[in-house]
């Protein structure tokens, strides 16, 4: 009823809001004396207002970026994931059920929601499986097959952030079906798993010693899901993401070159950032794990990258060129500078359909498409 993500939640704090301070206003006479309960309602009344406005500011905040999918999910509550999710065991080819159950969009893509437990990570979580229009089609006939023609494209959100913002505020979905329609690239599969998965923690798509295998979770785990679930073979992905789902795309493109043959990032990093309260030790050791430019200098160069930043994105764009520096001559890079505006989705939004045709551009799957 008050869903975190939906407009009457967000109308809801507006008009409480907006309610307190005219309540506010024609009232204060009536607790305007220098008695000690009316010094307190009076403080109490304000103090209610300010609460009521930045909880409305935050939930608009939240419903235009999709930072968070829950209420559950902003208060770092995750437990009750564990209860729904599918075991490894459990998973199955799609059914009429899952047909009937997932989201049609005006433009005939299919929009499937998952709660499923990682078969190696152990971690559970949400993840999204998109089927394009025309994948759509072939789901919905009675054979429920996908056939041979498609590719797949894993997509990763930021940090906060959820797999709905590729559906919702980026309009991943919307810009893939115009492309296809448009015969700019082939019928695809997108998966978007949750990144986010440690309540209250940027785990930034690693696998933490003694901790949660968020890398295993994004790569082999979602591959072993989509293998089960759609029926896929062993064909390479693409890897798509924005901010710190930039940086999950090009660790797993160049850790898992057998998995994935490239990777495009927007507005991404190159290297681990660290949140608060890892220690020194778990710092080194994942510095020097996740160090993508030694894993190229030492490992496969089989990969392909695509960044995009904007020049005005400090942060985005300094850790970018380091890295196109350092592994230039390992392999291929193309760079598209985005010469306005800073850190912000409305600024990577244009950027998507370019990162969808340059992923099906150096896609092998799609040479028959």
């Amino acid at each position: 009823m008050f869903s975190l993500l939906s407009l009457s939640t967000e109308i809801i704090f507006w008009v409480c809001s907006f309610a307190g301070l005219i309540l506010t206003v024609c009232y204060w006479d009536k607790v305007a004396q220098k008695k000690w309960h009316h010094i307190t309602a009076r403080f109490s009344m304000v103090i209610a207002i300010q609460m009521f406005v930045l909880a409305a500011m935050g939930v608009t905040i939240n419903r235009s970026g999709d930072f968070y999918d829950s209420w559950a999910d902003l208060l770092g509550a995750k437990q009750q994931l564990a209860k729904i999710a599918l075991s490894p065991q459990d998973l199955a080819l799609i059914s009429n059920s899952d047909l009937a159950a997932a989201t049609k969009t005006t433009g005939g893509s299919l929009i499937f929601r998952k709660v499923i437990r990682g078969a190696q990570s152990n971690i559970s979580d949400v993840v999204y499986v998109v089927a394009s229009p025309k994948l759509a089609k072939l789901l919905e006939s009675p054979t429920r097959s996908l056939g041979t023609q498609y590719q797949v494209d894993e997509l990763f959100p930021g940090t906060p952030g959820v797999p709905q913002t590729w559906i919702g505020t980026l309009d991943g979905v919307t810009s893939m079906e115009t492309l296809e329609n448009a015969g700019q690239i082939g019928p695809t599969l997108l998966v978007i798993p949750a990144i986010n998965v440690v309540p209250g923690q940027d785990t930034e798509c690693m696998n933490f010693d003694g901790g949660a295998q968020v890398e295993t979770w994004i790569t082999s785990d979602m591959q072993s899901f989509m293998q089960k679930f759609m029926g896929i073979d062993n064909r390479p992905w693409g890897a798509f993401g924005y901010s710190t789902g930039g940086w999950c795309a090009a660790e797993a493109a160049i850790l898992h070159q057998s998995q994935y043959f490239g990777a495009a990032s927007l507005a991404g990093y190159f290297q681990p950032e660290f949140s608060l309260g890892i220690t020194k030790r778990e710092k080194n050791y994942l510095t020097s794990k996740y160090d993508l430019e030694s894993a190229l200098k030492n490992g496969q160069r089989t990969t392909k990258m695509l960044v995009i930043a904007s020049v005005k994105d400090k942060f985005a764009n300094a850790s970018a060129k380091q890295f196109m520096n350092a592994a230039q001559g390992y392999i291929p890079i193309k760079y598209i500078p985005i010469p306005v505006g800073g850190h912000n989705t409305s600024v990577w939004k244009p950027f998507v359909p370019t990162g969808f045709l340059w992923l099906n551009s150096e896609n092998p799957a799609s040479a028959g498409l």
